[in-house]
């Protein structure tokens, strides 16, 4: 009985430890109230053009005692029904960086998608489909992230790694589906960083990033035990790359950036690969006015240039006999943005064309064709 009475006792004070441990750097909570104000093309059927957008975030952090630090961040969906994303990390002197990430995307080649400079938001923001870009495997839910970062010129290496592709959050002690999907099995992301100054009147990043997600590709290594023996139409591996760059000197920034995709289907109806860039350019007064503009492009090249529904259409008529292998999406983009403290004042337009690789002719819809927003914002 004693020797119960003891075990008990020890295992509260371990508890009450590892509470006070965690507790002992605080935990902050911190969010925005956003109202937006919607305008889409005269194609488009609008709605409501008013909404409204909740965050609430939880951080917290603190100390270890060989100098080493941590931070936790927990943010509340739009909804307030439930959690939308998850981090935590260990920084270890300042150089190495360890995190665990579900859901944030802050890390890996997510991070790098598009660092082309921007007042507000990306050229494609709003639009039915965007351009083609890297950071499936860092977006993820579940995501290990492991940084080494040079002081001084900001050089440095990112991996990231996911035990399992497309699942949601999972709790503590639980585990994930077994089976696999669509969205591949593992994941892994490396970004590198050769140049990535940052100072008050001049600013250089020049960097890549690549990516590999893992499929099953035959109706042999699906029929495994625990698993339903499901043949795939994937014809290998998906591989993605990116090489970007930007420069800012005083107020003025801009930058380029290329994203090469290859979804390794074998459906004759697929997008082979993808080819994408965009470039722009911004402006900064003082602390409390920019200004941003975009283009880009997104060539989608199709296994096989006869595929359905693709059909060309020249002014909404069929060219016989001419369809194409590929497809050529275009966006450009601007947005501002004011800021007074706490209060945010910001609009963004958007526009696309041939959005998702698909042309629009007769009986097409590629989706909202442009998207202008006006946005009102107050962070606590």
């Amino acid at each position: 009985m004693n020797k119960l009475k003891n075990v008990g006792i020890s295992a509260l004070v371990g508890t009450l430890a590892s509470l006070s441990a965690a507790q002992a750097g605080g935990v902050t909570v911190g969010g925005t109230m956003e109202m937006t104000y919607t305008i889409l093309d005269r194609e488009s059927v609008t709605g409501h053009p008013l909404g409204t957008k909740k965050n609430i975030t939880f951080s917290g952090g603190g100390e270890f005692a060989n100098g080493w630090t941590y931070g936790i961040m927990h943010a509340q969906n739009d909804g307030m029904s439930g959690l939308s994303s998850s981090s935590m990390n260990i920084n270890m002197g300042g150089i190495a960086t360890l995190a665990y990430d579900s859901g944030t995307g802050s890390y890996g080649a997510n991070a790098v998608d598009n660092i082309i400079p921007i007042a507000w938001e990306e050229i494609d923001y709003g639009l039915g489909s965007g351009i083609s870009d890297v950071g499936q495997v860092s977006k993820t839910k579940g995501v290990v992230n492991f940084t080494i970062r040079a002081p001084g010129s900001g050089t440095g290496i990112s991996y990231s790694y996911a035990t399992r592709m497309g699942t949601d959050a999972v709790h503590d002690g639980g585990t994930s589906s077994g089976q696999h999907t669509a969205d591949g099995h593992k994941g892994h992301d490396l970004v590198l960083d050769l140049v990535n100054i940052d100072n008050n009147w001049f600013g250089w990043r020049l960097g890549a990033a690549a990516e590999k997600v893992s499929h099953l590709t035959s109706c042999e290594n699906t029929s495994v035990e625990g698993h339903p023996g499901v043949c795939t139409t994937q014809k290998e591996d998906e591989y993605g790359g990116t090489g970007y760059t930007s420069l800012r000197i005083g107020p003025f920034s801009a930058g380029y950036q290329a994203t090469y995709l290859d979804n390794g289907s074998a459906a004759a109806s697929a997008v082979a690969y993808n080819h994408s860039q965009v470039w722009g350019a911004a402006i900064t007064i003082g602390d409390y006015l920019s200004f941003s503009w975009g283009k880009g492009t997104d060539r989608y090249t199709y296994n096989n240039a006869e595929r359905h529904g693709k059909e060309k259409y020249v002014r909404n008529k069929l060219v016989e006999g001419d369809t194409g292998e590929q497809v050529i999406s275009t966006f450009e983009g601007a947005s501002a943005a004011a800021n007074w403290g706490p209060l945010s004042l910001k609009y963004a337009i958007s526009s696309g064309h041939n959005q998702g690789g698909k042309e629009k002719g007769a009986g097409v819809n590629t989706g909202t064709d442009k998207h202008q927003e006006i946005n009102l914002s107050m962070a606590f």
